[in-house]
């Protein structure tokens, strides 16, 4: 069905991730939503409010990075833009750049198995909350990190981490979707810039040679070797759907896959954290990401028909320059 995303670029950032602020006092990762008044004034806003918060937990258990990250969440809209029809949930990033390779490099914990040189063409940008996990912005700085808006009846989507009711869409599934894309697992591929996740995209010539991936089309996969294993599923490279989700097939189980069906309770998965793991966000060594999947590996997510698909559409970034660009997916 259709989808929206929606790129803002912020004029100030640049300045303030150069200067490097040092993070703050928090010693564990917190997330903090902001229900607007299209949630608040819901008939079970008490419902959604805490379906949205054990999303959220799912992350703050996973991770012990000292971060808080803000969000604004609204229904039938994000960041004040209307959800199309049939929507299902967006997200809108707030972004930093534009940088170079070599300084998107010089942050990432993981740069040893980056390459000396990216895939060319890519200008880069930062989520705001990976930088607040990189430390180059304090981990209490105001404002909000992400937005994240759904689009459908209330009575479509089931709000229980359980079995998922026929016909309806796991809530909790949706809002980890798009909280990990705040977190910064998005990608800018298409658009004319990069972020530090698509560092981690490759693909194999015919000749079986890897190389780093700034293609929207080509078949790319998740590496946290620099290319030398896979480390999660294809990345999507189908005509609806983000660069950054993965390619979803009827047989996906995964929160992160571009499309998503009704009557299906997801799972969030290592490759998942794992994506989140080489963005700078520290797992926790109390909580250790795999137990952490496998307490939850009840929850899963099989998918049905194609005709029957609603796209999760991600990212909505927001970078330095003062523009805005929304983008619209077609039907399945």
């Amino acid at each position: 069905m259709a989808g929206w995303t929606g790129q803002k670029m912020r004029a100030a950032g640049m300045s303030a991730l150069a200067l490097g602020v040092s993070v703050g006092s928090a010693n564990a990762l917190v997330i903090t939503p902001t229900f607007d008044s299209s949630i608040t004034r819901l008939s079970n806003a008490s419902v959604v409010e805490q379906a949205f918060d054990t999303a959220a937990y799912a992350y703050e258990i996973a991770f012990a990075t000292p971060a808080t990250i803000h969000v604004d969440v609204s229904w039938g809209k994000v960041d004040g833009g209307a959800l199309p029809s049939g929507a299902l949930g967006a997200s809108v990033d707030s972004l930093y750049g534009y940088f170079t390779y070599a300084q998107v490099k010089s942050w990432l914990p993981s740069s040893d198995v980056l390459p000396a040189s990216p895939a060319s063409g890519n200008k880069y940008v930062l989520p705001s909350a990976e930088a607040k996990a990189l430390g180059l912005l304090s981990a209490n700085v105001p404002g909000y990190d992400g937005y994240i808006g759904f689009g459908l009846a209330t009575s479509n989507y089931s709000f229980t981490s359980g079995a998922t009711k026929a016909g309806t869409y796991n809530f909790i599934a949706v809002a980890e979707h798009e909280l990990g894309e705040v977190l910064g697992r998005v990608s800018g591929i298409g658009d004319g810039f990069a972020t530090p996740f698509d560092l981690f995209r490759y693909t194999k010539t015919s000749a079986n040679k890897v190389s780093p991936s700034s293609s929207a089309s080509a078949a790319a996969y998740f590496s946290t070797t620099g290319g030398a294993t896979q480390d999660g599923p294809s990345f999507n490279n189908a005509r609806s759907g983000d660069r950054g989700d993965w390619y979803s097939t009827p047989a996906s189980t995964d929160i992160q896959d571009a499309v998503l069906y009704p009557g299906t309770t997801p799972h969030l998965s290592q490759a998942d954290l794992d994506g989140l793991d080489v963005l700078g966000f520290r797992p926790s060594a109390s909580q250790p990401a795999q137990q952490w999947v496998a307490q939850r590996g009840t929850v899963r997510f099989a998918l049905v028909a194609e005709p029957a698909s609603i796209v999760l559409f991600g990212f909505g970034l927001a970078a330095l320059l003062p523009w805005t660009a929304r983008r619209r997916r077609g039907a399945a």
